[in-house]
């Protein structure tokens, strides 16, 4: 009995440390200016955004702004900040607009960089992140 009464906490405990993560499906409105911070390869400005996805989960981000030339970058938080897991400069060849589509390869954080695509330009921007399991 006495066995049983112990291994029932840690078992609750077991459990709760293995919830999944909850979908994402959220828009952003940013803005890219001077006094932000800035892009260790180019000095490009960029707003950083996380977000918890599973093992398996589609990701999407997209970044459109009128102003300025966008640029993403995504990768996994406590991976090597220089191995990106994808960047996009344009979504489609002739737009200024970036759009990252993935398949998480592990469960985790995940680190967007929205930036410009070169130092100096900024503006208005719409983030979109969408990562979900792929039913839903």
């Amino acid at each position: 009995m006495t066995r049983t009464r112990l291994l029932l906490p840690l078992l609750a405990l077991a459990l709760a440390a293995c919830s999944s993560a909850e979908p994402v499906n959220q828009t952003h409105q940013g803005e890219l200016a001077q006094g932000d911070s800035q892009h260790p390869r180019d000095q490009s400005w960029y707003d950083e955004y996380t977000f918890e996805a599973e093992e398996g989960w589609p990701i999407t981000v997209q970044m459109t702004s009128d102003k300025f030339d966008t640029y993403l970058q995504l990768r996994r938080r406590g991976v090597n900040d220089g191995e990106w897991l994808e960047e996009n400069d344009d979504a489609v060849q002739g737009n200024t607009n970036s759009q990252i589509t993935v398949v998480a390869p592990a469960s985790g954080t995940y680190v967007v960089w929205a930036n410009s695509y070169e130092a100096n330009q900024g503006g208005a921007y719409t983030l979109t992140l969408r990562a979900a399991p792929a039913s839903q």
